[in-house]
């Protein structure tokens, strides 16, 4: 689709943006990996004045996240394992750039919400979620943190992709199992909120 095409979608619904006062998110896969589109996207939105939020693993050049955070209203950032071999294994890459692009966006004051999606056996365990909480507790700004459950909603995805799903024996984790992590997080000193 071209921008025009997205923009005339998105402006459809400008009534219930209005009545609801919510705006347009950017998600994916990873809207940064299209950096021109997505700035081309946010301005339009700025143009209608439209609130914009952007759905992030933050995994971008800087100058991406320097250039398209004037037309971003919130970020929603997504951080996964703080230990970046076990990163590397389960994502592919080292979150050394997450990091650091997280610690940049908070010095700008940025409005964010740091999204921890709890998958169990992977990122549940204690270590893991407070030094998450211990980092994000240290940034100019701490943002909340929303906990959020892992699903299987992406099974039936990979099926139709006919591609190889790694979690496929994982299942989403306890109502328990999230409220741990919420006060582990909370113990750090950061306001957490689960779902969202």
């Amino acid at each position: 689709m071209t921008v025009a095409e997205v923009m005339a979608e998105i402006a459809k619904e400008i009534v219930f943006y209005d009545q609801s006062g919510g705006g347009v998110t950017f998600s994916g896969g990873e809207p940064l990996s299209q950096p021109d589109f997505l700035y081309a996207l946010l301005q339009g939105c700025k143009e209608i004045e439209l609130h914009t939020a952007v759905d992030t693993s933050g995994f971008a050049p800087s100058e991406v996240l320097s250039r398209i955070g004037q037309s971003v209203d919130l970020w929603l950032y997504d951080l996964k394992l703080m230990d970046d071999e076990k990163h590397r294994h389960y994502t592919g890459v080292s979150n050394e750039l997450i990091l650091r692009n997280l610690k940049e966006l908070s010095l700008q004051d940025e409005t964010i919400i740091v999204r921890v999606a709890i998958v169990p056996g992977i990122n549940d365990d204690e270590d893991n979620l407070f030094r998450l909480g211990e980092f994000v507790a240290s940034l100019a700004h701490p943002p909340q943190v929303d906990i959020l459950a892992y699903n299987k909603m992406g099974l039936e995805k990979y099926k139709r992709l006919k591609r190889g799903y790694a979690f496929h024996e994982t299942q989403p984790p306890s109502d328990e199992s999230i409220a741990e992590a919420a006060a582990t997080l909370r113990e750090c000193g950061l306001q957490v909120k689960t779902g969202g």
